[in-house]
């Protein structure tokens, strides 16, 4: 087990640094430091947050053992948790520096996607977040949280191709120039969001559901929810400018 986290965190470290890497380098130079700083801020959030939803959601077992709160080393992390923290950190870094929350966060897209697609494939040699068992031919060997590999639905790897041809897709997406900074970053957090809610349907790993969903479903939504309400808010920027 102890290899396995060892394995999860470095290879989310390496998209961690890939993704802050590629966003520094696409800021011009004055911007690129505080672009790492922005990114930097958004990857404590995004820690933190999937910390505290992951130990809310499993509250019955860290009450008995509050020791083991503080350490996230020893596993269990929440992706839609980290999605709403990461938003969060970026928030408070925008405050305290007053600077454009919409325009850091478009900076900070290159780590989103490293961050994302580092996740997933962390999972699936972590032994999470796996998918059903699968005969066809489309089953790949995948172990699940006791180590046993079997052929099972590549979920991970699924969730990680996707995400890049999401990312892919609004590379290439040609926004008006009146549009304001951030909606495209709100399209990529929407799409993460509702790619964590759809793809936690297959989910064959056990985890703590209510009202028939996922924990983590509930998270995803409620991400999503924060994603579509900033939307709203750049097309209510763009009336208001198109108006003055």
């Amino acid at each position: 087990m102890i290899n396995l986290v060892l394995t999860f965190s470095l290879i989310l470290g390496l998209g961690a640094a890939l993704g802050l890497a590629a966003s520094a380098w696409q800021a011009s130079k004055k911007q690129a430091l505080g672009s790492v700083d922005a990114g930097l801020a958004a990857l404590v959030g995004s820690l933190l947050g999937g910390r505290a939803a992951h130990i809310a959601a499993y509250w019955g077992y860290y009450q008995s053992r509050p020791a083991e709160i503080p350490q996230p080393w020893l596993g269990g992390l929440s992706a839609s948790g980290a999605l709403l923290g990461a938003a969060l950190g970026l928030l408070v870094f925008s405050a305290f520096t007053r600077r454009r929350p919409g325009e850091l966060a478009d900076g900070l897209l290159p780590l989103l996607a490293c961050m994302v697609t580092s996740a997933w494939l962390a999972c699936w040699l972590d032994g999470t977040a796996y998918g059903p068992g699968a005969s066809g031919w489309w089953g790949l060997p995948s172990q699940d949280e006791w180590g046993q590999v079997s052929k099972r639905l590549p979920l991970q790897l699924i969730g990680a191709l996707l995400a890049l041809a999401w990312f892919w897709l609004l590379d290439r997406l040609r926004l008006p120039k009146s549009a304001p900074a951030g909606r495209l970053a709100g399209l990529a957090y929407l799409g993460v969001a509702l790619e964590l809610f759809g793809l936690s349907f297959f989910r064959a790993d056990p985890g703590p559901t209510w009202r028939a969903l996922r924990l983590d479903a509930w998270g995803s939504l409620a991400a999503a929810g924060l994603a579509l309400l900033w939307l709203w808010f750049t097309f209510i920027q763009t009336k208001r400018f198109s108006h003055d």
